[in-house]
């Protein structure tokens, strides 16, 4: 049951070159790889290995790597070298006990590499949020001290539209101001004007406008009206 379980942590290389793994030695994945075929029955106990060179070739990688691999599980004693004869599996059971330790260090480096992408992603959203409120914080001050700018003009004593609806007088079409509201003789301020209101002398209106010319053009409308051709023109003569 244990070696069943245990098979899914080992690579095992099927005769063909090992795959490189971020952040695991080469020659740590073969000492997996072998101590697996030992749990596996596949290397019995008192087994004599292939010769190094068999097993680099098989694996794809340099006597040297092998050596390494092999050294590891020496140390380990889950094999053991005989001068002049070769490597033979020395203990199944360090080999269960190494796999175990491997298995349990391989869970902490999961856990630790998906924390580490967890706070990585976390960072990079953190600052996509601080971007988003930056750029909210600009588009607001931007909009408030150039984009909108409110003006205010009093509708006259006897003004000619006195009574008249915002879309009779085609207040827009002439003076190119947008009406924000509209304050009442009672102090109401009625927003979301639209062009059925009715406007009375004494309103104070609330508007914005397209240019600096805007204040001018909504004044001489509601003093003068509609200036007709040349009008324009004395009036101005007439300041």
């Amino acid at each position: 049951m244990f070696c069943l379980c245990y098979l899914k942590y080992w690579n095992f290389s099927g005769g063909k070159p090992m795959s490189r793994e971020r952040g695991t030695p080469r020659y740590l994945k073969i000492a997996q790889d072998i101590c697996g075929k030992i749990l596996t029955g596949e290397y019995k106990e008192g087994t004599l290995l292939k010769g190094r060179s068999i097993l680099g070739a098989s694996y794809g990688v340099s006597p040297e790597t092998i050596r390494k691999a092999l050294n590891l599980l020496e140390k380990e004693k889950v094999v053991s070298s005989k001068r002049g004869v070769g490597v033979f599996v020395e203990s199944v059971l360090h080999a269960q006990q190494f796999a175990s330790r491997w298995k349990s260090e391989t869970r902490i480096q999961s856990k630790y590499k998906e924390l580490e992408t967890l706070l990585n992603e976390k960072k990079a959203l953190d600052e996509k949020i601080n971007d988003a409120i930056a750029d909210m914080n600009d588009s607001f001050r931007y909009q408030t001290t150039e984009a909108v700018k409110f003006s205010e003009a009093v509708v006259p004593e006897g003004c000619w539209l006195d009574g008249k609806t915002v879309g009779e007088v085609y207040f827009w079409n002439y003076t190119e101001a947008t009406i924000v509201a509209v304050i009442g003789s009672d102090g109401i301020a009625k927003t979301s004007v639209g062009p059925d209101f009715v406007l009375h002398v004494g309103d104070r209106i609330l508007f914005v406008g397209k240019d600096a010319d805007t204040f001018d053009r909504v004044t001489s409308f509601l003093t003068y009206g509609v200036l007709k051709e040349g009008e324009e023109e004395q009036q101005e003569q007439s300041k």
